[in-house]
């Protein structure tokens, strides 16, 4: 799960125990020792007629959950791994992309694989090269089946290659659209054979109307054929592309050959998820209500191929200005959906009591403000609003009593698939350290939440009482944790 704290009011965000990995491809690291943090497996290609073998990131939350997963295909695998999976992972904690798996493919004939047919005589040089077709009858016709057969996948894949891997994915775009839904091509090397795929290229976009999909092309401080042939491909994009293909080339002089990847691979696939992150939801809302912000929604699930709604933040941002607003009907609606998503949501309750309030449905207000207080007995504005209504809060105490050595019990330290998680205990007080402290206090024995947001952590026990892990709920967005020490 990405942790992160959403602090309503301010809406900020901060973020929690980020770790990007990140490395430079080069031919040495081909032949290095690697320290892969994914999954090694080992495939047998008739096509190809030998063993390749795929390292697997999985994203976080993989393990304890049951979702699916677009899939990033990444050639060069051992250089790029490291600074992939971190790029990813660190786009999707932030909301700017759903989390991914990524098959890195390590080499082992580069030239062969990734280079097209040659019509100019170069095996005096590159005597292997011209397999690029083969390769990707390897990709699409046993590759991709074994990672569909073997992990929870999308129906939605994306290739990644920089320089002889960038000259590939455009030769995919041209000769095998059928295989990837998007690209990112970091510096291709398109003076390959006197810059050919270019003009194969603005053959192929003469019966393209119907491409879909998303293309991001990048090159460094490279000049010559390189840069030439790239700036030839974007032309050709610019005049023959359908509206329905996007695609942008971008031009990095600050980068050279060996740096460029990274920051490539960053605003590709932030260009390529263009749309999945809502910048200014209240703006939109204030344009058109709740059916603008749906409509979104419904636009990215049919680009992306996911069932996509507003999350709870969102929804809790739009409220607030509907209850500013006084539209009391619009904020019942933005609050029921709250609840609907996350029954446990003390904000979603809380605002719909003030929703009813506006409405002057007393009893219906009473109720909701009551189910916030009870979900976090901290909320001084439920509490000020029933105190107001007169009701008798003697059954809602402000504290709950937890046995010192129940709150000794949960001090230790955890782990999921991405984080390691302290829980210490000062006093009477639990605190959870990860980026940072953060006081938590009881809403019952094994649940608790954190001060400064609508973040709870319900510690889980074994059938002998000693306790194994615990659960973060955020909006209704689960995570599990075990307890390592």
């Amino acid at each position: 799960m990405s942790f992160q704290i959403h602090t309503i009011m301010h809406y900020s965000v901060l973020v929690l125990g980020l770790f990007v990995f990140f490395s430079q491809e080069s031919s040495a690291q081909e032949e290095e020792a690697f320290l892969s943090l994914g999954e090694t497996h080992e495939i047998y290609s008739n096509v190809l007629e030998e063993s390749r073998e795929i390292i697997v990131g999985l994203p976080s939350g993989y393990q304890t959950s049951d979702d699916t997963y677009p899939v990033i295909y990444l050639l060069d695998g051992r250089g790029h791994f490291h600074h992939t999976t971190g790029t990813a992972r660190f786009l999707a904690r932030n909301g700017r992309m759903p989390d991914v798996i990524v098959v890195a493919i390590p080499n082992t004939d580069r030239t062969r694989d990734l280079t097209p047919p040659t019509h100019v005589d170069s095996l005096g040089t590159f005597p292997t090269a011209g397999g690029a077709d083969n390769f990707l009858e390897f990709i699409s016709e046993e590759l991709k089946p074994y990672v569909e057969e073997n992990f929870r996948t999308r129906p939605y894949s994306i290739l990644i290659g920089h320089s002889f891997g960038g000259l590939l994915v455009n030769h995919a775009l041209v000769h095998r659209p059928d295989i990837f839904n998007a690209y990112v091509s970091i510096s291709p090397s398109l003076g390959w054979d006197e810059q050919r795929l270019v003009a194969q290229a603005d053959s192929a976009f003469n019966h393209a109307d119907n491409l879909v999909g998303d293309f991001y092309m990048t090159m460094g401080n490279e000049g010559g054929e390189m840069l030439g042939g790239a700036m030839k491909f974007a032309g050709v994009l610019e005049g023959k592309a359908p509206d329905s293909f996007r695609w942008e080339f971008n031009q990095m002089e600050e980068e050279d050959h060996g740096s460029v990847p990274h920051r490539s691979t960053y605003y590709g696939l932030e260009k390529i998820f263009e749309g999945w992150h809502l910048h200014d939801p209240v703006g939109l809302y204030e344009t058109g209500g709740l059916t603008a912000i749906d409509r979104r929604f419904e636009r990215s699930s049919k680009r992306f191929g996911y069932e996509r709604s507003a999350s709870g933040q969102i929804l809790s941002q739009i409220g607030s200005k509907a209850l500013e607003e006084k539209n009391s009907a619009e904020a019942e609606a933005i609050y029921v959906r709250m609840i609907e998503n996350d029954p446990n949501s003390a904000t979603g309750h809380y605002g719909l009591g003030e929703a009813h309030a506006l409405m002057g449905h007393e009893n219906a207000a009473i109720e909701h403000f009551k189910l916030a207080l009870t979900l976090d007995q901290k909320n001084k504005k439920a509490r000020e609003k029933l105190t107001e209504y007169g009701v008798d809060l003697s059954d809602y105490p402000e504290n709950v009593e937890v046995p010192k050595q129940v709150l000794e019990s949960y001090a230790g330290t955890y782990s999921d698939a991405d984080e390691e998680y302290v829980i210490t205990l000062n006093g009477e007080k639990l605190f959870l350290e990860v980026g940072g402290k953060w006081e938590m206090y009881p809403i019952s024995t094994e649940r608790f939440k954190l001060i400064v947001a609508e973040v709870y952590v319900i510690f889980k026990t074994n059938d002998l009482g000693k306790v194994i892990g615990f659960t973060i709920d955020q909006n209704g967005d689960k995570s599990e944790t075990t307890r390592i020490e």
